[in-house]
């Protein structure tokens, strides 16, 4: 049996993302022994997402019309830890991430929303792209936005807790860099906190027309699709989750995923 003392009490972190492109057996690599495949982030991607993050903030309406009375505030682009959350079978679990955007409402609810660079719509004849292609993005999607909210309504704000998460990352900190660390956090978290929430979407944005012949210029259309807020089948599939991470074997690898590192490396035996 394969690392059959696993600890049915272990405080698991789930990555948002992860939940969105899920494969059990990397998972459980990751969570239980550690091993993952390393991925590298362009840098022109990320400039472009700041570029969309910056046009989106402020008015609501700038994402849809529909969203009215409300303010789009960018949440700092830092990563954040929730408080000790539990799912169905009462096993603990915290949320690490950074979301792309958050909207306050006036009315003290809030919205939770993610801006997606990719086809949203049919642009001609030859292009077959279809509208269950985009049902069957926003489904893939869906587990991400709930878990950035249950992030952002319940961050950890404990001073004990933030000390201890940093010094396990920059373990030779002097005591005022940790200080600071925690004072920053906390007027960080007084800014973004949530509470009710009134909507979630998606952000699909796409290029629509280029024109190269005098300079280089690109321009973008985008179209909001709301998701439907379930907390309670998001938790679900977070005690679906966590029931995998906790068995003693992990699942066989994905063919269709799991990288070189798993599909070619992978020896069950040697995990003893």
């Amino acid at each position: 049996m394969i690392n059959n003392k696993l600890n049915k009490t272990k405080e698991y972190t789930l990555n948002p993302s992860a939940l969105s492109y899920l494969c059990y057996h990397c998972e459980y690599m990751k969570q239980n022994y550690h091993l993952y495949n390393s991925s590298i982030s362009a840098g022109i991607t990320q400039t472009l997402d700041g570029i969309q993050k910056k046009y989106f903030l402020g008015d609501s309406t700038k994402i849809d019309k529909k969203l009215k009375d409300g303010e789009t505030i960018d949440p700092y682009n830092v990563t954040f830890f929730s408080k000790l959350l539990f799912d169905d079978k009462k096993r603990p679990f915290r949320i690490l991430g950074k979301g792309d955007a958050i909207i306050k409402f006036k009315d003290g609810t809030c919205g939770i929303v993610d801006y997606k660079t990719s086809k949203f719509k049919k642009k001609d004849s030859k292009d077959q792209f279809k509208e269950k292609d985009l049902l069957k993005k926003i489904k893939e999607y869906d587990p991400q936005l709930h878990a950035y909210y249950l992030l952002y309504s319940n961050l950890e704000n404990d001073p004990i807790v933030l000390e201890k998460k940093y010094k396990l990352k920059y373990p030779n900190s002097k005591k005022e860099n940790i200080s600071r660390y925690i004072e920053r956090t906390l007027n960080r978290i007084e800014d973004i906190k949530v509470s009710k929430p009134k909507i979630f979407g998606l952000v699909f944005i796409y290029p629509e027309n280029s024109n190269f012949d005098k300079g280089k210029y690109v321009e973008f259309s985008h179209a909001f699709k709301e998701v439907k807020i379930d907390i309670k089948n998001f938790k679900k599939k977070v005690t679906d989750y966590l029931d995998v991470m906790h068995k003693p074997e992990p699942p066989e690898p994905n063919m269709d995923c799991c990288g070189i590192m798993h599909n070619f490396f992978y020896d069950k035996k040697k995990l003893k």
